[in-house]
């Protein structure tokens, strides 16, 4: 089946920033994934409801972390998945990136996860096929699948995402290059949180206002009045003419060491993306029930599986996944 896109072949429902879902999808994300997590606790085995399905890899920018999430995500779910591995392919040879969307869709994959260094890539590659793309990461601009992640992980913290109203995170780090923190801030503060971007100057957005946030150039300002600290690590490989901020510099205002650690509540936690750079943006054990660092990772696997069970149409019908009862 050509599956370019064409009057007879419908277009199918891609993620590629947050505000592609409402905050009906989003809560209803998140209630799959814990799903899928009791499904993980039960030892159950997890349904094959993507078995006729197969999934696409596109990684223009190294990261092993998120594309073995994404490919563990599809395979739970019983899609099989290609991984073209972007060094080896046609693209090193000049293809352009159209041409190779055009042959992975006429290679008959439903789905594919894109990764690239410029904005705008995986939306403009959701305008070119039917295939439902998800943004795996697009420059500067989102991580969706990232944040979406991390409100799953929150909500399990806080018993609840209705009981993440009122709550205050503090995002500490590399905030111009970090398409994580975008991400947040376009999510969090759609259910009553608070965020303040904390970072130096040369680090920091423009207009932090525009992102629906606060801002601080001074960590010790803040610390002590989150209820989650969540640290970014630099961003080197973005990083254009380099920093006026030294890494010396930088740890020594922003890195959470032991001092600003008992600072905290009591009762606040310690998130981070990964992968965690010790000794600069973080230098203490955090203990463990103070840290989400190592649930975010499970938990992205577990919401990329309700991500990708929402977008190729299947639904939770009487307990059972059902093709095409999902429409975006």
């Amino acid at each position: 089946m050509n599956r370019l896109i064409s009057d007879s072949v419908p277009r199918r429902r891609s993620l590629t920033q947050i505000s592609d879902l409402s905050d009906k999808e989003v809560l209803e994300l998140v209630e799959r994934a814990e799903t899928y997590r009791q499904m993980e606790e039960d030892t159950r085995r997890f349904s094959d409801v993507l078995k006729d399905f197969v999934v696409a890899t596109l990684f223009f920018e190294g990261s092993t972390r998120t594309r073995l999430s994404f490919t563990l995500a599809a395979e739970r779910l019983g899609a099989r998945v290609i991984d073209l591995g972007v060094s080896m392919s046609s693209v090193s040879k000049g293809e352009s990136l159209k041409d190779t969307c055009d042959t992975v869709s006429a290679l008959g994959a439903d789905a594919v996860v894109v990764r690239h260094p410029n904005e705008g890539a995986p939306l403009q590659i959701a305008s070119w096929t039917n295939l439902a793309v998800v943004n795996a990461g697009d420059g500067c601009h989102e991580h969706p699948t990232q944040a979406l992640g991390d409100l799953f992980s929150l909500s399990s913290a806080f018993g609840g995402v209705k009981n993440l109203s009122a709550k205050r995170v503090a995002i500490v780090g590399d905030i111009l290059h970090s398409r994580v923190a975008r991400s947040l801030c376009s999510l969090l503060g759609r259910f009553g949180v608070s965020v303040v971007l904390v970072g130096p100057p040369d680090m920091m957005v423009d207009r932090p206002s525009a992102l629906g946030a606060e801002f601080s150039y001074d960590l010790d300002e803040v610390v002590g009045e989150v209820d989650v600290l969540y640290l970014l690590r630099i961003q080197r490989e973005r990083i254009r003419g380099g920093y006026n901020s030294s890494i010396e510099s930088y740890t020594k205002r922003f890195q959470l060491d032991q001092k600003r650690y008992q600072k905290m509540p009591s009762t606040s936690i310690v998130m981070h993306p990964g992968p965690v750079n010790r000794g600069v943006e973080l230098a203490v054990k955090v203990a463990e029930e103070r840290s989400l660092i190592a649930e975010q990772v499970r938990n992205g696997v577990l919401m990329r599986m309700a991500v990708f069970s929402k977008i190729l149409d299947t639904a939770w019908i009487g307990g059972q996944p059902q093709k095409g009862a999902f429409h975006g």
